[in-house]
């Protein structure tokens, strides 16, 4: 599988842990977000989550499942790193 390091992708929440959001990519690879790179922890209705799709970025594509983060400032730094490294 190519990496898929600081790209951003629209992904669908699949599970509440109490860690974090279980998720899935578009290619049907298992994700992670932690609950701090989750914009809506902790005062969000983390259960109304589930089936949702959220836009998020992949942190560390070398873990299974794949660490993600749906933080604005994340996105944003992923996007500068996407663009210095020229994609």
């Amino acid at each position: 599988m190519p990496s898929t390091l600081h790209q951003a992708y629209d992904i669908r929440v699949l599970a509440i842990r109490p860690w974090g959001l279980d998720v899935v990519l578009p290619d049907g690879t298992a994700g992670l977000i932690d609950n701090a790179k989750d914009p809506n922890w902790p005062d969000g209705d983390q259960e109304a989550a589930v089936g949702t799709v959220v836009r998020a970025v992949v942190l560390d594509d070398e873990r299974d499942p794949v660490r993600m983060s749906a933080l604005d400032s994340d996105r944003v730094i992923a996007r500068a790193l996407r663009e210095a490294a020229g994609g």
